[in-house]
């Protein structure tokens, strides 16, 4: 069974990835920032075959976490950011 792992995978749109590669029968990683803020991501124990799901902390700053992370993965998708900006005039797009 492929794996793939998925950066961001339990936010809005990441959760839709997800389910889309459990769908289809992969065995999917999905990245968390906290692993003790279950919050962030027991919507996804939910899905269809989430027992091909497996939820692992990770800080994609950290070489050594990502190296790790992405072993085994035949695919890799990221949809998550490390950082936030803090636009204080969106429509001028200053910083």
């Amino acid at each position: 069974m492929k794996k793939v792992g998925i950066i961001g995978g339990s936010g809005f749109i990441g959760s839709y990835n997800t389910q889309k590669f459990l769908s289809e029968g992969y065995k999917v990683r999905v990245s968390t920032t906290d692993i003790a803020n279950k919050s962030k991501y027991e919507h996804l124990q939910s899905l269809n075959n989430a027992e091909n799901l497996e939820i692992v902390q990770l800080d994609v700053e950290n070489k050594a976490e990502l190296t790790s992370f992405l072993k085994g993965c035949q695919i890799v998708v990221h949809g998550g950011t490390p950082f936030q900006l803090d636009v204080k005039d969106p429509e001028n797009r200053t910083l």
